[in-house]
């Protein structure tokens, strides 16, 4: 009988992220990618470097500490996107 279970969501504290990673913050927010994984300059340890796009479709970049994401699957099931009505003046 097997008695395991297995969370692919769940991250270890010493996990590694590598470029094209696809994370969220453990506090919540928007899916984000990893383009960079490595020290950063003046900074000790390693960061990530993630880019989205917010909710305007604005492209963001920020720098974080690999501590404070989890993994995400690279694919969304369809049921769960949620569509806003976009409305435009003509």
């Amino acid at each position: 009988m097997l008695t395991a279970t297995i969370d692919a969501l769940q991250t270890s504290p010493t996990a590694s992220f590598s470029v094209g990673d696809v994370v969220t913050l453990k506090d919540g927010g928007p899916r984000m990618t990893v383009t960079y994984s490595g020290p950063v300059a003046l900074n000790p340890g390693d960061w990530l470097i993630c880019e989205w796009f917010d909710e305007y479709g604005e492209l963001r970049r920020e720098m974080f500490a690999p501590a404070n994401v989890r993994a995400e699957p690279r694919s969304i099931p369809a049921g769960s996107v949620r569509w806003q009505q976009i409305s435009r003046a003509a």
